[in-house]
């Protein structure tokens, strides 16, 4: 928001940058010395404008009365001293990472200084203050499970919105949504939704219930409260509630869930394409239809029970492409914003806070779906191409975050690795080598530390020692399986590039070397992809949202299908094919360890076939606890024809074994 000339800014950094209400001065009167915002993400409140030209200007011409200057800014909570004997101690951009020794940390306190590593970026760091990350191990995100940094919602705002300094009630309302029509087209209102699925209104309030309860623990879209505010007020869109239900209805027990699930699929899709309709040519989409189609992104729809024109229209406007698309465009622009203008409606409850939600789960599925698919992503880092330097870099901080610093590593990986160059030449063994580096700073340093890997002096994952009977008990090992999944799946799309493109050639013996550092990464990702696939079915969560009122236990895998059981399943297909070729020429690990020993052939022992059968089963049994989603049994199905390609090659490769035991005692014998 623009300041008129010579007026000071009243509102807090983060609230500045935000572009949000700030109540620091009424808060300061009461004796209270952070804006309400600032209190309840439990973050400093701090008021900086040192780098106003404009008031530096007017204070240099007052006369240099640094006790003046500091009287007038009496009840701020930070004091600066301009006297020239104080070294300023600034951090530039070359170095996201900045730690202070004692000493310099000492002087700055003396002397009254604020340390920042960017105006309006990086948190201050104060004696009086605590970091707004906090470096203990805690369970608070429990509570807060929808949590993002300052620094985290403002990279997203620098994605999505470019920048943007407009604040809602600057936009012109001609570039919105007609609420009136929206409101009548699209809102629960007095509609019962139950009724048009012909489902029940108990079933129908019991996966909406569930969904919250379970299927959004790993991937929240949007607020709980939030959204129960909304539909209880008659003001949230059809399409969102259809969704949330569609999702949330695998996991009660209810008769016909297939078929319940397919309808009230149908009527989403129904509602959205309709206030997709609406929408075109009078503004963005709402933020609850947007909300929607990230619920339903990619969902599998029964074509036999559909119109010819609403297939075609969802193979548009339905699939991730879509969603991507229609996020970018949406540019604070929406049917909200014009009914708080116009009055006529009210608000959707915790707009900002959505909105931010929905941003940091478009760009986490968005990078790792690039990364899966090697396709360029829509989204842009912004015009210098290093846009993920824009986010300071933390070593703690909540799930959210970590997911996001996470996704910003997979977008580097295909920056790197996918591109003209690479498919063409190969990669580079030096960006192999830069990523694994930057894989490990992630981990040792961004991840915060109650969700980083411990493993014990033999190398093997620790597992958590959790109470399973607490909410902590299965978020936390959800949550962290999800990360570490996630980033093993950054390690085998590394060797996947290699394996496609293959290595460029440099000083000698570098591209031989680095093919083996990616050999073992890849069988240490999978390794502790197998003991996390076992952890995870030993957690499970309990829903008493059945419509009986019965308890019913779920797998963590069951609860995160789109990671954990999509990543199980590519595990167990690696180690498949990886089982074929070590069959045929034997790995190169192996290769090296037996003529270490000067053993007589390189040839994969029964151990070694016993191996990667234990791996592709415990693996293909991790998917399969995945009941509550019906289409893990198309994946199970895709699985076992791989798996029976697997022993049909261990078949033959014994067969000839034997063949040629026989041979040679045959000609021994003669």
């Amino acid at each position: 928001m623009r300041l008129k000339r010579g007026v000071e800014r009243a509102s807090c950094d983060f609230c500045h940058r935000r572009k949000i209400k700030c109540d620091r001065a009424s808060q300061e009167s009461s004796g209270q010395t952070s804006c309400s915002p600032c209190s309840l993400r439990g973050i400093p409140c701090l008021l900086d404008d040192s780098d106003d030209v404009r008031l530096r200007r007017r204070r240099r011409r007052i006369g240099g009365d640094d006790e003046e200057v500091v009287g007038r800014n009496e009840p701020r909570l930070l004091r600066r001293r301009t006297s020239p004997d104080v070294h300023i101690t600034s951090v530039g951009n070359s170095n996201p990472v900045s730690i202070l020794s004692d000493g310099e940390l000492a002087s700055t306190q003396t002397a009254g200084l604020e340390v920042q590593s960017e105006p309006h970026l990086g948190p201050h760091i104060d004696r009086g203050i605590p970091s707004s990350v906090d470096q203990t191990l805690d369970f608070s995100f429990v509570g807060t499970p929808f949590e993002l940094s300052p620094e985290s919602i403002l990279f997203l705002d620098q994605i999505f919105m470019g920048g943007c300094d407009l604040a809602f009630e600057h936009l012109q309302p001609e570039t919105f949504m007609d609420s009136n029509a929206l409101e009548a087209s699209s809102s629960v209102s007095s509609h019962k939704p139950w009724l048009d699925c012909d489902i029940d209104e108990e079933t129908f309030n019991a996966a909406l219930h569930a969904y919250f309860d379970l299927a959004a623990v790993h991937l929240p879209i949007l607020m709980e409260d939030a959204f129960w505010e909304d539909y209880r007020a008659g003001r949230c869109s059809l399409a969102l509630v259809y969704a949330i239900a569609c999702r949330g209805i695998s996991f009660i027990d209810t008769a016909d869930k297939w078929d319940k699930q397919q309808r009230l699929a149908s009527r989403f899709r129904e509602n959205f394409l309709e206030a997709r309709q609406s929408s075109t040519g009078k503004g963005a989409m709402r933020l609850d239809d947007l909300e929607a189609l990230a619920v339903m992104v990619n969902w599998t729809y029964d074509e036999t029970q559909s119109t010819p024109l609403h297939s075609q229209l969802g193979g548009l406007f339905l699939t991730h492409e879509a969603l991507v698309l229609a996020t970018l465009q949406s540019q604070m622009r929406d049917g909200d914003a014009s009914e708080e203008q116009s009055g006529s409606a009210a608000p959707r409850a915790r707009l900002e806070e959505r909105r931010q939600i929905l941003f940091w789960h478009v760009y986490g599925l968005d990078a790792f779906h690039s990364l899966d698919q090697k396709t360029l992503s829509r989204i842009s880092d912004g015009e210098d191409g290093q846009g993920s330097r824009k986010l300071p870099r933390h070593d703690a901080g909540s799930y959210l975050d970590a997911v996001l610093s996470l996704a910003i590593v997979a977008r580097e990986i295909l920056q790197t690795l996918v591109t003209v160059n690479t498919k063409r030449n190969g990669v580079r063994p030096r960006d192999i080598r830069d990523l694994y580096e930057r894989l490990d700073h992630w981990q040792n340093n961004e991840c915060p530390a109650h969700l980083r890997k411990r493993r014990d002096g033999d190398g093997k994952l620790i597992p958590l020692a959790i109470d399973a009977s607490s909410k902590a008990g299965f978020l936390l090992p959800l949550h962290c399986s999800i990360l570490w999944l996630l980033e093993i799946n950054c390690y085998m799309q590394i060797e996947d590039c290699v394996c496609q493109y293959g290595l460029q050639h440099g000083a000698p013996f570098e591209a031989e070397m680095m093919a083996l550092r990616v050999d073992l990464e890849a069988l240490r990702a999978v390794h502790d992809g197998m003991e996390i696939s076992q952890w995870m079915r030993q957690y499970s969560a309990t829903s008493n949202r059945g419509v009986v009122g019965q308890n019913h236990s779920h797998s963590l895998v069951d609860l995160a299908p789109s990671i954990a059981r999509n990543v199980c399943a590519g595990l167990c297909f690696w180690i498949c094919e990886r089982g074929k070729q070590v069959l045929g020429h034997g790995s190169p690990s192996t290769t090296i360890a037996r003529s270490q020993n000067r053993q007589k052939e390189a040839q994969p022992t029964e151990q070694d076939v016993n191996d990667y059968r234990e791996a592709a089963r415990r693996l293909r049994s991790a998917v399969a606890t995945a009941t509550s989603h019906r289409d893990t049994e198309q994946v199970l199905h895709r699985l076992d024809k791989q798996y029976a390609l697997f022993e049909a090659a261990l078949g033959s490769h014994l067969a000839l074994a034997k063949q040629g035991v026989d041979g040679t005692v045959q000609s021994s014998s003669a």
